[in-house]
């Protein structure tokens, strides 16, 4: 996004830099740990490395024309990681690997086997919702960790691209929902990692993780793509302003 923005070179090289350690970690006999050890789980690839790889390398695949390395890299990362999508159980993996089919899709919207991947990580999202969600509970699981923006992102993504009503209406109830429980006083309050939130129980306000307004800015944006509706850019605004101290402690993390 920030190539895309300013066409900076020295942007690029980090690209380059992100997608040579991508490329390591998927090369045997590495795997896709947090660590990148030597040893695998169970023989196949930990979901949490994996869907953040897909994510970044299919991101950067829709943007790599400026590059045919990077491009190259990218589709190779992504080609070896789309047969996995079918096996992935982790909520957040599917969400991020779904994210990662969109991006590819925008390079190539021929693509008749990864919007068939979109279709099917939207859809798993979509059941989830159904089987978890209740009147006071709007979700797609029984708590709320972290990065949660990016299952509602995921589902106006996919709208976008296929149009499907069942994927707005998820991804506006989901998203509604989490506002409600972040957007407090107008400040965002992301849910804290000592204890999460617990249906039913009391919620953690601390410790706040950046991942989060990363994730409710990034979700509250594609809203806006999706919908046009001016709340989601307020929102963004919001979210993205808990970096400069908009925050529950008034202490900002960038000083620009």
């Amino acid at each position: 996004m920030e190539f895309e923005r300013t066409g900076s070179r020295q942007v690029l090289q980090l690209v380059s830099t992100y997608l040579s350690f991508l490329h390591y970690a998927q090369t045997p006999p590495v795997d896709f740990t947090t660590s990148c050890p030597t040893t695998s789980l169970a023989g196949r690839p930990v979901q949490r490395g994996l869907f953040r790889a897909c994510a970044v390398g299919l991101r950067l695949c829709s943007v790599g024309r400026s590059s045919s390395e990077c491009e190259k890299v990218a589709r190779q990362i992504f080609d070896a990681a789309l047969p996995w999508v079918s096996f992935t159980t982790s909520l957040r993996a599917r969400a991020y690997m779904g994210m990662g089919c969109y991006c590819y899709l925008q390079a190539e919207p021929e693509s008749k086997e990864v919007r068939t991947a979109l279709k099917g990580l939207a859809d798993s999202l979509c059941r989830d919702f159904r089987r978890n969600s209740k009147k006071d509970w709007a979700w797609f699981e029984n708590t709320l960790t972290y990065s949660n923006g990016m299952m509602p992102r995921l589902l106006f993504m996919a709208y976008k691209d296929m149009g499907k009503e069942k994927y707005l209406q998820t991804a506006e109830e989901s998203l509604d929902f989490l506002t409600s429980v972040c957007i407090v006083d107008g400040k965002l309050h992301p849910v804290g990692c000592n204890g999460w939130y617990i249906r039913n129980r009391e919620r953690a306000w601390y410790d706040q993780q950046p991942v989060d307004p990363m994730a409710h800015t990034l979700s509250y944006l594609s809203a806006y793509d999706a919908t046009s509706d001016g709340k989601y850019l307020c929102l963004a605004k919001t979210s993205f302003d808990w970096f400069f101290g908009h925050n529950s402690v008034g202490e900002p993390l960038y000083d620009p």
